[in-house]
Parts: structure tokens; C-alpha cells; sequence
């Protein structure tokens, strides 16, 4: 992944905002969320499958792995105070590691601010987030500092909380064995997302490539040339940790946590945004509401977003969801590695994606009602009778981004007897899968296959959508997508 390109030009933003002692009004707001849930689901670099690493999540309940505008919306709770915002926000998980044992971090509470005006005024050309709008924020693979974390960048900053915000660095911090107390305790992250838009759409192969951030706060003309399409609200989220229960097993010498994708040092912490905002409710709150840090116009005034719109804090940590993957994360006690491939890498260099994955266990969806941990299965191969098969027409977009689709229609996999799959020792299974009939016709069985976990017997990539996995499911999808062969994996 690359890493962003950027104005280096340094202005003030909310982290020196939040920290100032003195009140101050002005057009931007903070508001406080909880963790909707922990699993290993990223719908904007992997839609439709699973993620590389674990994330915490926060937002509306209607988190998946495919998912766009209108599934926000179908969210029935926010895990964040502003109802209407039921976006959704996610960040790497953090393990505590000692004696060879990974143990999941427990999250306090988090923060997120917008802010749109500076000076005690708004500012001009500032626009809500399109339907349908991602982004995202830093680089998975730093292992150390490139100039990217910057007051031109993503200002990323680790901080203890009880100790004054001290110390602070871009990485994690040393120089102190206790991070709580006073109620504001713990080790947290603090990150803003860029605001200059091209235009383009979020692509998951250059996932920063259609945003960046600006050189001053003069709306859409501090944007760099060729990212001056709109102007968002600047987010920053802080990420705040429980660590009270490590008290006494480390020293102020020594950096214990790690993050889920592998990353000891945590200049590879990095957020996803996908946004859930009510539309039009954002738009008119820049307008008007001004409260900055002094907790005036509250968030429920007309001048803000209006009678209703703010639950507390017991409201919305009940908003949680049960997750959709069967896979221990760390919740049931201390790990040996990090789930899925994440083989902990120091740097400073970036971190490569391992070559040998091979003990990783496979994980499916829990709405399968089989996890296995089978690093080979049998692959149940169904062949279409026809390879004429209707494509669903989607109704157009009521934005100008498009509706992200979990997969499309690529080149069609080799035939089975032609990727070099073999039948189980001894020659053929002999086992015979009954075809299958669907509203796309009749698709008959191909047989059984061995099907290694990398690379995929079907080519692509694993998909899953949300649905309970069964043959005629799963041939109902790929026929609606035109592939000519479908199966059954991990099973």
C-alpha cells in the first residue's frame, strides 16, 4: 500500500483543540461512541470475504462485509451518540504480548470530532459525504515514521491520558507503567481522515488515491490542485484503551501492545470510514452548530441536529452485534499468534505479506453453522446447464459515487481439469453432489475436489454475502454474477 501524498503546509487542528484548557466555541463538535463489535470484516478493502486482521468497530449496527449507503441505513442502532450518524468507523484491534501469549486489549470509550469552520465562522464550500462515500486513513505496513503522520498528514499520536497526554508520540510510547485514573484514564490513538475529494470513487487496490489532505482551512481552495471536487468536514477519532489490568507487567522501558495486523511498533495503526450519516442532517448542522469545546449549542438543539438525536452513553454501548465470524479473537482468554496471517514484524522497514500462510486456519461465517479449521476441503464443484444467465439490473445510485459491488464479472475460471485439481488419493471421491435448481436453471454437479486454501481452486477471491452458506445459495449468487462454476468451500 502506498503512502499518502500531501500538502505538507502545518495548521492546527482538533488535537490541539481538544487538549486546550480554555473554552472555546467554534464551528466544529466532538461526540462520544463504544465498540459495536471486534471481528475480522473489512467491506472496504476486502468486500465480500474476509479481512487480514482484526478491527474494532463503532457505528451502525447493519456492519457487514458487503455493504453500502442503504445498509447503513438499515441499521436499527448506533453504538455512537448522534443517532443519525450511523456510519461506521474501524481500526485495528491491540493485544497486549508477554512470555509468548497475545492477550485482546479491552476499549474504553472512544471520541470522534468534526470540525468545518475556524475563527468562530464556517467554512464556505464545506459539503455532507455523498451516499455511498468511503476512505481511509494511514498505512497498514508502516513500521516506522515517513513523514505521512505529520501536522500535513494524518497527525497520528499515541498518548496516556492520566499522565497529561504525556508521553506522546507517533508510535507507541514508553515511559510510564500505569495509564490510569481520574475517570480519563488510558492509553489512547488519536487520527483525522482527509477532507479534499477528487471526485473519484474509493478504489481498494490505491485505497488513499481519490482523497487528500488540505493545506489550510480556505474550504475547497486549501485543497491541493486536482483534490479541490468538494470539501468534507475534517474526522479525527480517538481510540482510547483499557490497560489498568497490565499494571506491573511491564516496565517504562518497554512497548508491549501490538496491533492486529502485526505491528509492534504503531505507526501501521490506520482507520476505515463508510459513510452512514442521515442525509442532509450533517449538511445543516455545519451551518449552524458552533459548540467547539464548550459543550454549547448541545448536540440536540435546533441549532445542531435537533430534539432526539442524542443518546448517552448507556444507550449507546447496548448497541452491539454479535459477530459473523466463528474465530477466536482473544475474547476467551490469551493467544499464542495473532488470528488470521500476522506474523508480528518490527521493522523499520514496511511490513511484506507473509509467503507462508499454510497453518493459518481457515474461518467461516457462523450463520454456516459448521467452523472449520480444515486448512483443505473438498470443493463441490456445480456447473451451470447453460451459460446464458440474466444479469440483475441495479437501480441507479441517488449519488454520483456508485453502489460498491462485492465482486463483478471477470474472466471466467479455468475449468477443474484444467487448474491442476486433483481428487482425493485413490482417484475419484466417488461421491456424486445432486445438481441444483435455481431461479438462474439448472446447474449440475461437477464432483469433489481437493481445494488448497492458497491459492483458491475458483479463482478470485472467497466470497461470501452476508447469507446463510449452502450449495443452492452459493449457486444462486455466482449464477447472478455470471461465473460458470461455483462451490462450496471450507466445508
Amino acid at each position: 500500500m502506498r503512502s499518502a501524498s500531501f500538502n505538507t503546509k502545518a495548521f492546527a487542528f482538533l488535537a490541539a483543540l481538544a487538549a486546550s484548557a480554555s473554552a472555546q466555541q467554534d464551528y466544529y463538535f466532538n461526540f462520544g461512541g463504544s465498540t459495536l463489535v471486534q471481528e475480522r470484516l473489512d467491506p472496504l478493502l476486502n468486500p465480500g470475504a474476509l479481512s487480514g486482521h482484526v478491527h474494532s468497530v463503532l457505528g451502525g449496527n447493519a456492519f457487514a462485509a458487503t455493504m453500502d449507503f442503504a445498509t447503513t441505513q438499515s441499521s436499527t442502532c448506533t453504538s455512537v451518540a448522534v443517532v443519525p450518524d450511523k456510519t461506521n468507523y474501524w481500526v485495528p484491534s491491540v493485544y497486549f504480548r508477554k512470555n509468548g501469549k497475545l492477550t485482546l486489549v479491552p476499549e474504553k470509550s472512544h471520541k470522534i470530532y468534526y470540525k468545518y469552520g475556524h475563527d468562530g465562522k464556517p467554512d464556505a464550500g464545506r459539503t455532507e459525504f455523498p451516499k455511498n462515500f468511503r476512505m481511509f486513513a494511514g498505512n497498514a505496513n508502516l513500521r516506522s515514521d515517513d513523514g505521512s503522520h505529520g501536522s500535513g498528514g494524518t497527525q497520528l499520536n499515541w498518548l496516556c491520558h492520566t499522565l497529561g497526554e504525556k508521553p506522546k508520540a507517533i508510535g507507541f510510547p514508553k515511559g510510564f507503567t500505569s495509564c490510569n485514573g481520574n475517570n480519563v484514564g488510558g492509553l489512547a490513538a488519536t487520527m483525522r481522515f482527509p477532507s479534499c475529494w477528487n471526485g473519484q470513487d474509493f478504489d481498494p487496490a490505491n485505497p488513499l488515491a481519490h482523497m487528500s489532505y488540505p493545506g489550510t482551512q480556505a474550504g475547497t481552495a486549501g485543497c491541493p490542485q486536482g483534490f479541490q471536487k468538494a470539501r468534507f468536514p475534517e474526522v479525527m477519532v480517538e481510540y482510547w484503551l483499557d490497560i489498568s489490568q497490565f499494571d506491573g507487567q511491564y516496565g517504562s522501558d518497554e512497548v508491549p501492545w501490538v496491533l492486529a495486523n502485526g505491528d509492534p511498533t504503531g505507526y501501521g495503526f490506520h482507520m476505515d470510514f463508510l459513510n452512514g450519516w442521515q442525509e442532509g442532517a450533517l449538511a445543516k448542522a455545519m451551518k449552524t452548530c458552533n459548540p467547539g469545546n464548550t459543550g454549547s449549542p448541545k448536540l440536540d438543539s435546533p441549532q445542531c441536529f435537533g430534539a432526539g438525536a442524542l443518546q448517552d452513553g448507556t444507550a449507546h454501548r447496548a448497541c452491539t452485534k454479535t459477530s459473523s465470524i466463528n474465530e477466536d479473537i482473544g475474547l476467551n482468554g490469551p493467544l499464542s499468534q495473532l488470528p488470521a496471517c500476522n506474523p508480528i514484524q518490527a521493522g523499520p522497514g514496511l511490513a511484506t505479506k507473509p509467503t507462508n500462510c499454510g497453518g493459518t486456519p481457515a474461518v467461516e461465517p457462523i450463520s454456516s453453522g459448521r467452523p472449520s479449521s480444515a486448512i483443505t476441503s473438498a470443493t463441490a464443484g456445480l456447473v451451470p446447464s447453460t451459460t446464458s444467465v440474466p444479469i440483475p439490473v441495479d437501480s441507479e445510485p441517488t449519488s454520483s459515487l456508485p453502489v460498491p459491488q462485492t465482486t463483478s464479472a471477470k474472466a471466467q475460471p479455468t475449468p477443474p481439469t484444467d487448474t491442476g485439481i486433483v481428487p482425493p488419493s485413490g482417484g475419484s471421491s466417488g461421491l456424486s453432489p445432486p445438481s441444483v435448481n435455481t431461479t438462474s436453471g439448472e446447474w449440475k454437479a461437477a464432483g469433489c475436489f481437493l481445494d488448497a486454501l492458497n491459492p483458491r481452486s475458483l479463482g478470485n477471491r472467497p466470497e461470501w454475502w452476508g447469507q446463510k452458506i449452502s450449495s443452492s445459495n452459493c449457486v444462486e449468487r455466482c449464477a447472478s454474477i455470471r461465473a460458470k462454476y461455483a462451490g462450496t468451500e471450507n466445508g
